[in-house]
């Protein structure tokens, strides 16, 4: 499985360019890639839909999460 930032750098975008498609701040992109915010569940179909995956492909890819440490 990819991490979300391998899943944007596929599509070649940058996470600015993804935010704004997003309509979210490049800074909050950035603490969800990293797991340290968990998006809502309609963020979490808008960056599936962008990705074309599904939202189980990308959230469980997290390797560590703000609760979760490895």
């Amino acid at each position: 499985m990819k991490s979300m930032q391998e899943l944007r750098e596929t599509r070649h975008l940058t996470q600015r360019e993804t935010a704004k498609l997003l309509d979210i701040t490049k800074e909050y992109l950035s603490m969800i890639e990293c797991g340290k915010r968990n998006p809502s569940d309609a963020l979490k179909e808008r960056l599936a839909k962008l990705y074309n995956v599904s939202v189980s492909d990308i959230f469980l890819s997290l390797k560590e999460t703000k609760r979760f440490k490895k």
